[in-house]
Parts: structure tokens; C-alpha cells; sequence
């Protein structure tokens, strides 16, 4: 969704914003909590888990996504995920057969190399993780990916640069997503949102990565990252 005009009045900016803190605030106690390295990067689990129900609870109420099992053109776009997520993606890798984690290292390169940097989702490549046009991370896929949906799948077959999603779903997601970014951050870890293929074949190549990120090592610059923040024109 795209837009050069405000979405959002003053007062639901605000309200944005004091969501994003509340979440800060919530995922920085945990953290606190149980600093452990493996629970610190399973706690984005949680998170995720927030935005499915956001998700599944605003599509009860009202329009529902055009979205359907095999549809994938969004799965062509620039993904961006948490380095928590990254590591978690790649911890549930490291455990599959050798072989297999062979081939999605193989996959990943593939992807990386045909990547062109193309706005159109149609000139970029499937992510690596699409299999038989499904995601075969699905259950641990990033939060950028569980929010991500259409009201109208025939623009996403014609490339269009404004796609209709739920107002409300992106802003609660986001709030989430952006919240959980910023406690990272406060906590000591690098929480820069990061390009989805080459970091997670970072991670499988190199089996002291996590460690390092648990250190405060900024390990994903220059690797396609943006900062984690709101998509929206607040």
C-alpha cells in the first residue's frame, strides 16, 4: 500500500506510536526476564504468533483477503525480516537432514544471484523458501510476511504499485513488528530489519554468527537492510 497522502489523522498517529511503545515496553521486560540466547531469539515467536491473531481476528469482522493456498505472487518481493527471525529461521534449518540444508543453501544463492533489484514482482525471482508455490517455512516464516495480504489478487497478478490490504491489519501489525524492533535495539541487539535470503544463508555458513549477534555484534549492514519501521505514510 502506497500513498504520497497522509493515512492517518494526528490523534491516530498517535495512537500508532503509543502502540509501538507499549510493545517496546512488553518485549523489553521479556527480554530482561530470560536473556538466554535461545530464548531470546525464540521470543519472536510470540510476536509473530500477535500478528497472526491481529490478522485472523480483523478479517472475522470484515472484508475478507483475496489471498488463496498457492497464490504467491508477494512471495517475488524484497522480504525483510528481524535478525531474531533470521536466526530462529536458521536454527529450524540447521536441524534438517544435511542434504536438504545443502539444497536451500544452494536455493538461497540461486535467488541471490537472479535478484535484479526489480520493482515489479514479476521480473524478481520466487524467494528460495517457495516450493511448489508454497512456503515451506510457513510456520516460521517473518512477521513482514504474515501481514502481508491483498483485497484484490488481480492487482498482484498485474504488478500494481498500490495493492488494497486492511488499514487496521497493517497498522496493528506494524506496531508489533516496530515495537519489537525497538526493544531489540534497547536490549543491545542489532535490530535492523535485514534482506531475508542472503541473511539467512549467512547464517548457515557461518555457525558463529548467532553468537556473535548475541554479543552486539552489528553483523547485517550493507546486507540489503532498511530500518524496521512503519510502511505506512503516517
Amino acid at each position: 500500500m502506497t500513498s504520497s497522502e497522509p493515512l492517518l489523522s494526528e490523534a491516530e498517529c498517535n495512537a500508532f506510536w503509543q502502540s509501538v511503545e507499549n510493545v517496546r515496553a512488553a518485549v523489553s521486560r521479556q527480554i530482561a526476564a530470560d536473556p538466554r540466547p535461545a530464548a531470546v531469539i525464540g521470543f519472536v515467536q510470540s510476536v509473530q504468533q500477535g500478528i497472526d491473531a491481529v490478522v485472523k481476528a480483523r478479517f472475522s469482522r470484515g472484508a475478507q483477503p483475496d489471498c488463496k493456498a498457492g497464490c504467491s505472487h508477494c512471495c517475488h518481493t524484497c522480504v525483510e525480516a528481524l535478525p531474531a527471525e533470521v536466526f530462529r529461521i536458521a536454527r529450524h534449518l540447521a536441524g534438517c537432514a544435511t542434504e536438504d540444508v545443502k539444497n536451500i543453501q544452494v536455493r538461497l544463492a540461486q535467488q541471490i544471484a537472479a535478484d535484479n533489484g526489480a520493482q515489479s514482482w514479476k521480473d524478481r525471482p520466487a524467494c528460495a523458501f517457495l516450493q511448489n508455490n508454497r512456503c515451506s517455512i510457513y510456520e516460521i516464516r517473518p512477521g513482514v510476511c504474515r501481514k502481508t495480504h491483498s483485497l484484490d489478487v488481480k492487482q498482484c497478478a498485474s504488478s500494481a504499485s498500490e495493492i488494497p490490504e486492511d488499514l487496521g491489519v497493517l497498522l496493528d501489525a506494524e506496531a508489533l513488528i516496530k515495537g519489537t524492533a525497538d526493544a531489540y535495539h534497547a536490549s543491545g541487539y542489532e535490530s535492523a530489519g535485514t534482506e531475508l535470503a542472503r541473511s539467512v544463508l549467512m547464517a548457515l555458513t557461518n555457525p558463529g554468527l548467532e553468537a556473535r549477534w548475541h554479543q552486539g555484534e552489528r553483523l547485517f549492514e550493507g546486507v540489503g537492510v532498511t530500518a524496521i519501521s512503519s510502511t505506512l505514510t503516517l
